[in-house]
């Protein structure tokens, strides 16, 4: 064979600073892409929570209320004038965490309930957005489980740990309101 015929292959070394290089400029486009969408993200975010917010207990205008209970899936308490509270719970279903909201009036009872995000499988765990599921939980005053627990929500069809997820962040919400008198 000829010399100019032979290939020299890449050592190592070399094979090493290539990917350096690769994976330093991913995590730089990465970084300068989450550097200028993440002020949009956080203001569609805000948004969403106050739309959520007014769905289901409307106010002219919400305060933020300290809760300094142990329960872990409160995000935030709100005062609704004085129509009630509005609890932002975060509690985990089968798809991770399902950020929620949920109006409690001052008599105790759930005045609604409206999904921020969730990442619950379609067709199954998405359906607790619809009107039919959620719905259940108007007027009540708790505690809340499924059926399948010997409570009174319809759980949602293949979706039991949605159900009880949604159920246990509406039960937290009602808890965080009773604390505070």
């Amino acid at each position: 064979m000829s010399e100019i015929a032979k290939k020299k292959e890449p050592g190592m070394a070399q094979l090493t600073i290539t990917l350096c290089i690769i994976c330093a400029v991913c995590a730089l486009l990465l970084g300068l892409t989450n550097m200028v969408t993440a002020d949009k993200i956080e203001a569609i975010t805000e948004q969403k929570t106050i739309s959520a917010m007014q769905s289901v207990l409307p106010a002219d205008n919400y305060e933020k209320v300290d809760y300094s209970g142990d329960d872990a899936t409160i995000l935030a308490v709100n005062k609704a004038g004085d129509a009630g509270y509005v609890v932002e719970v975060g509690p985990t279903g089968f798809g991770g965490v399902i950020d929620m909201v949920v109006g409690v009036k001052d008599d105790g009872t759930i005045s609604g309930i409206s999904f921020i995000s969730m990442s619950e499988t379609s067709g199954l765990g998405q359906n607790a957005k619809k009107e039919t599921f959620y719905g259940q939980f108007t007027g009540g005053s708790g505690p809340f489980s499924v059926t399948k627990d010997g409570g009174t929500i319809n759980a949602l069809t293949g979706a039991t740990i949605t159900s009880r997820a949604v159920c246990r962040g509406v039960n937290s919400a009602l808890t965080a309101v009773q604390s505070l008198g």
